[in-house]
């Protein structure tokens, strides 16, 4: 008697919990019903879920929570909170009503900043915009003037970097801010005829991001620096071509914008800036002061870092045309030896000539070969009748016909 009464009481009274819960995290709901009595859940007055007593026979209703939701006895669990979770959720069986808001604290555009960018803090409150909030900022939970559920921050300095809390009743959400600073200075020394890689880089990737760059040399006026851009198809890349001065990254880039100088000579010396543009307001700033190591420093081993060059070193150093005295002597050097060379070249190539030419001459003016005297034509006719030989007188047939019998003889012998 005493349960229902309090239970009328309530339901007259219009009693309604408020919740504010953070996003992510699960709640629990108690109904207060009786045991083994029938059980329905609303939110916002639309059935989410319902079990019958006797039975245990469950049936879910409607709503993007239904196929996450639990209900053990008289009990609702909601796990993964969502902002659109938020609302009021009622027990029909004992009018126990609790309005739920589910609180989740970000940062746009992100928690890691460039130094001197704005940043929006935000501690949402889901269906409550309304409610003021208390802030508490770095370095130790100091009360910040501003009440809104979002604060505007202007130009971030490493006094803002730390964790920023927002407290709405006795929940407390957190979220850090880290601010990475805008300006570089190096200072980077580099022997003549060396290459060298000029260093702009940030430490971790930031939430902004890069609109645009550039490197520049004020004292190098003609020298091809590549550019930032940041395309929907190309992403963030080096706008510009290779040159033989400077060299850099074709692909994608992402926080190294290094550059590097190639055969880097004296004249290179100087201030180099590398700029590098952020959306909302973010800005990098890497100076890169460059020494040049003079090639008569670099081989004597006597000549300090600080000390002065001599007098030939000096004069080897001057540029004529663009180009260092060395080079035009190196250039005179070699042509006084490889002109003698093809000179001699040529003129052993004419006497070859002229030598060939002479044999042909020589061989043009021999005399033909003529016939020797072998035939009997051209002999005298006395050199012929003594040239012909006397044909002997034939021999009497007697004598011929005792020949014959004798070798007839002689050949049935053998």
């Amino acid at each position: 008697m005493i349960f229902f009464l309090l239970l009328a009481l309530s339901v007259s009274s219009g009693v309604c919990d408020v919740l504010y819960k953070e996003a992510g995290k699960e709640v629990i709901l108690q109904c207060g019903a009786p045991p083994n009595s029938d059980i329905e859940w609303r939110l916002n007055n639309i059935r989410l879920i319902s079990i019958t007593g006797k039975s245990g026979l469950r049936r879910k209703g409607s709503g993007h929570s239904v196929d996450k939701v639990n209900l053990y006895g008289d009990t609702l669990k909601i796990p993964r909170l969502e902002p659109r979770d938020s609302g009021v959720y009622s027990c029909a069986q004992s009018g126990k009503q609790y309005t739920l808001h589910v609180v989740s604290v970000f940062v746009k555009p992100g928690p890691v900043l460039i130094q001197s960018s704005d940043v929006e803090l935000h501690c949402n409150i889901e269906g409550d915009p309304n409610t003021e909030v208390e802030w508490l900022r770095p370095p130790n939970d100091q009360v910040h003037d501003a009440k809104h559920q979002k604060i505007n921050l202007k130009s971030v300095t490493s006094s803002d970097e730390g964790k920023w809390t927002c407290k709405v009743e006795d929940l407390k959400l957190s979220v850090t801010l880290t601010v990475v600073a805008n300006h570089q200075i190096n200072n980077v020394e580099v022997s003549e005829r060396d290459d060298i890689e000029l260093p702009c880089f940030l430490p971790r990737p930031v939430s902004q991001s890069v609109l645009g760059g550039k490197w520049k040399a004020d004292h190098l006026p003609t020298v091809p620096f590549p550019t930032l851009k940041n395309t929907a198809d190309e992403g963030l890349h080096w706008d510009g071509v290779n040159s033989s001065v400077v060299k850099y990254n074709i692909e994608r880039i992402s926080t190294i914008f290094n550059v590097t100088l190639k055969k880097v000579q004296s004249i290179f010396a100087g201030k180099f800036v590398c700029e590098v543009e952020f959306e909302h307001g973010g800005k990098l700033t890497a100076v890169t002061n460059l020494t040049v190591k003079s090639w008569t420093d670099r081989n004597d081993g006597k000549t300090g870092k600080n000390s002065k060059p001599g007098l030939a070193g000096e004069i080897f150093r001057k540029s004529m045309f663009g180009v260092e005295l060395w080079i035009w002597i190196a250039v005179g050097a070699f042509s006084v030896v490889l002109v003698p060379l093809i000179i001699g070249i040529v003129c052993m190539q004419q006497k070859n000539k002229q030598k060939k030419r002479r044999v042909r001459k020589l061989r043009s003016m021999r005399q033909p070969l003529t016939a020797k005297d072998y035939c009997q034509c051209n002999r005298s006719d006395r050199e012929v009748v003594l040239c012909q030989r006397e044909r002997p007188l034939p021999a009497p047939r007697q004598q011929r016909n005792l020949r014959t019998a004798g070798l007839n003889h002689a050949y049935e012998h053998a």
